[in-house]
C-alpha cells in the first residue's frame, strides 16, 4: 500500500514546519498534529486547499495522539523541546511522548514512523538530562515500532532558528560576544530544509527502515567560529569572550528555575553543558549524501534572515565583508 497520508507531530516546530512543507510538495495529505493548533496556521498554506489538516494531540494524552494517526500510512515525530516548562518535561514529551506515538503507530497498522532526534543520542553515558532523554526516547521508538528509522540531526539552523538568531540578537546590542569556555568544541550545522528533505527521501525509500541517520552541514565549525561567522554576516566588529563554562552553569541551572512558572529561560545548564562537546556526525555514519541530499551551507542562508541584525537594520545595503 502507497504512502498517501502523513501525520507529523510537532507541526508548528521549527523543523516541524519544515517538514509539513516538504512533505506538501511531495503531494501528501498531511495531519498537522501539535498541541495547539493556533500556533501552526501558517502551514495550512504550504500545500493545496485542503491538503493540510490542523489536528490538536498533546503527547501526554495518548488517545489524542491515537486520533491524530488514524488514517495515516506513515507517522513523523518531529516534536521536541530545547528546555522544561511546566508541565513539558523532557520525560514527558521526549520518552513518553515517543512511547505513545511509536505505540499508536503500530496500533494503527502505520507502515512508517521517522522518528526525528539529535546527535549525541547514542550517548548512554552521558550525564546531560536533555541528552539522557534524547536516548530514552530513541529506545521507547524502537521497542514500540519495528521499522522505525531515525534521524539525528546536528543543530538546526535556518529562518527562525534558535543558536544563530540568539547570536545574532546578543551580537547587535551587547558589548562582546560571549563564548562558553574556550569556544573549541565543534557543531556541524544542518539547514532546516535538508532535514525536511531527509524525511521526504526517508520516506519515498522502504529500505530506510530501521535505519540511523546522522545529518549535518557541509562545513564543521568550533563555536568561536560560529561566532565570528554571524558577526562577519552582521557587518558588526565585537570581541569574542570566553566565559568559564562552570559560571555559566551555575547561571543557567538559576536561569532555568522561571521553566516552573510557564517563562522562557535564557539559557539552562543542560545547554551549557552541550555546548563543551563536539556536536559532529561521526565519520561514515551514514547522513545527507545516502538520501541523495545535497548540504546546504550555513553561509548561503544566514544573509537571508540575520541581515536584520546588521547596522541600520535589513535594509541596509552595505554588505558584510
Amino acid at each position: 500500500m502507497s504512502i498517501k497520508q502523513v501525520t507529523v507531530f510537532g507541526a508548528s516546530g521549527f523543523v516541524g514546519r519544515a517538514v509539513v512543507r516538504a512533505l506538501a510538495r511531495q503531494g501528501y495529505l498531511i495531519k498537522a498534529a501539535c498541541r495547539r493548533t493556533e500556533r501552526a496556521e501558517a502551514v495550512r498554506t504550504a500545500g493545496d486547499v485542503g491538503q493540510i489538516m490542523l489536528v490538536r494531540a498533546n503527547l501526554r494524552i495518548p488517545a489524542s495522539v491515537s486520533h491524530a494517526i488514524a488514517g495515516s500510512q506513515a507517522v513523523v515525530n518531529a516534536a521536541g523541546i530545547p528546555f522544561e516548562r511546566g508541565k513539558q518535561s523532557y520525560e514527558a514529551v521526549h520518552v513518553a511522548g515517543a512511547a505513545a506515538i511509536a505505540t499508536a503507530a503500530r496500533d494503527a497498522g502505520v507502515q512508517r514512523l521517522v522518528h526525528i532526534s539529535g546527535i549525541g543520542a547514542d550517548n548512554r553515558g552521558s550525564n546531560n538530562r536533555f541528552i539522557r532523554s534524547k536516548v530514552a526516547a530513541e529506545d521507547a521508538i524502537i521497542k514500540g515500532f519495528d521499522g522505525a528509522t531515525i534521524l539525528r540531526p546536528s543543530v538546526v539552523f535556518g529562518d527562525g532558528d534558535a543558536m544563530f538568531n540568539r547570536l545574532g540578537e546578543i551580537a547587535a546590542k551587547a558589548p562582546f560576544v560571549p563564548l562558553i569556555g574556550n569556544g573549541k568544541a565543534r557543531v556541524q550545522p544542518v539547514f532546516v530544509g535538508d532535514v525536511a528533505a531527509a524525511v521526504a527521501a526517508v520516506l519515498s525509500r522502504p529500505a530506510t527502515a530501521k535505519s540511523v541517520f546522522e545529518l549535518g552541514g557541509p562545513t564543521v565549525y568550533s563555536y568561536r567560529e560560529i561566532a565570528a561567522l554571524v558577526l562577519r554576516e552582521i557587518d558588526r566588529q565585537k570581541p569574542i569572550v570566553g566565559v568559564p563554562a562552570g559560571l555559566m552553569k551555575i547561571a543557567g541551572f538559576f536561569a532555568q528555575q522561571v521553566g516552573r512558572f510557564g517563562l522562557t529561560p535564557p539559557i539552562t545548564a543542560d545547554q551549557v553543558e552541550l555546548m563543551t562537546h563536539d556536536n559532529v556526525a561521526r565519520p561514515g555514519a551514514p547522513g545527507l549524501a545516502d538520501l541523495g541530499i545535497s548540504p546546504t551551507s550555513a553561509e548561503a542562508i544566514l544573509p537571508t534572515y540575520l541581515d536584520r541584525f546588521r547596522v541600520g537594520g535589513r535594509y541596509n545595503q552595505h554588505a558584510p565583508a
